[in-house]
């Protein structure tokens, strides 16, 4: 088995096609077929069979797609691991939420990149069930994430905790609401299925709280420029919603008979995780021990 014929087979499966993954190889379209043929002579089993126009995973190329992803970007890991000996410069991928991406890091890198400007420093953004996975395979050197995945057996540290607040526009003219008066008030919500929607549905259970949503978006910008045009109340994390509170933009709105509710982020990696000078850095830089 060869790194280039997981390459080949990798490719394929994406584009759902030999000539694609051919062109981004570089190679020819009967090239790479040999790659993949030879590849399923090894492993005794049929990968890829072709559905009219279409390239389609069998169930035992599925399974082993995920393998080589890992294989690939390990070799990848490898490789700026042994760089790091004969260069000064490193780099590190992060994986993250998009309201941590928005509101938490640029503060961190700003720092992180004035204490190492040589380091190259790549994002990828995705709720916490995909950054644990890409954590899990290789492609991201650290997660930042607000719900664990125990099955993945990644190592966990907290690394910051936000205060989820209840937000009105600033004519609202109430200061605190009981439970049964929330209830008539319009609420604009995550989607549904979101990392956040799923922990406020929880608070919300927890304190028999049945919210009249009227509203559901996937952007947080989005929901707080609502909640300013008077269109509706939102939960919100207050590092969100800081500035806006600060120039009285939003207002916030205390709730009867309501515990504190506060959302933990956590910093994953894989335990046998090599750790570069680069993610050192990171964990000096961010106080992770």
């Amino acid at each position: 088995m060869e790194l280039n014929q997981l390459l080949s087979f990798t490719l394929v499966a994406s584009s759902e096609s030999f000539s694609k993954a051919a062109g981004m190889l570089h190679l020819t379209q009967p090239a790479v077929t040999r790659q993949i043929k030879c590849l399923e002579e090894e492993l005794g089993q049929l990968l890829m069979e072709r559905r009219g126009r279409s390239i389609v995973l069998t169930p035992a190329g599925a399974v082993f797609l995920e393998y080589a992803k890992q294989i690939i970007n390990l070799v990848e890991r490898a490789q700026e691991a042994i760089h790091q000996f004969t260069s000064s410069r490193g780099r590190i991928i992060i994986g993250a939420g998009t309201t941590t991406t928005i509101f938490r890091l640029p503060d961190i890198l700003k720092h992180y990149h004035q204490s190492y400007p040589q380091i190259e420093v790549r994002i990828r953004n995705g709720d916490s069930e995909l950054i644990s996975r890409l954590v899990y395979e290789n492609a991201v050197d650290l997660g930042l994430v607000t719900t664990i995945n125990s099955s993945l057996h990644l190592v966990t540290r907290p690394l910051f905790t936000d205060r989820i607040l209840l937000v009105a526009p600033p004519r609202f003219n109430r200061q605190q609401l009981t439970i049964a008066e929330l209830e008539s008030e319009s609420l604009i919500q995550f989607r549904s299925g979101s990392g956040f929607r799923r922990f406020l549905d929880e608070h919300f259970q927890q304190h028999r709280f049945v919210p009249k949503v009227t509203m559901e978006m996937d952007s947080i910008e989005a929901i707080i420029r609502l909640v300013i045009s008077g269109l509706g109340l939102a939960f919100l994390p207050e590092i969100a919603i800081a500035e806006d509170l600060a120039t009285g933009q939003l207002n916030q709105i205390n709730i009867a008979d309501w515990s504190p509710m506060t959302r933990q982020t956590f910093l994953i990696y894989r335990q046998d995780k090599y750790l570069t000078w680069p993610i050192k850095a990171f964990f000096e830089q961010t106080k992770i021990k």
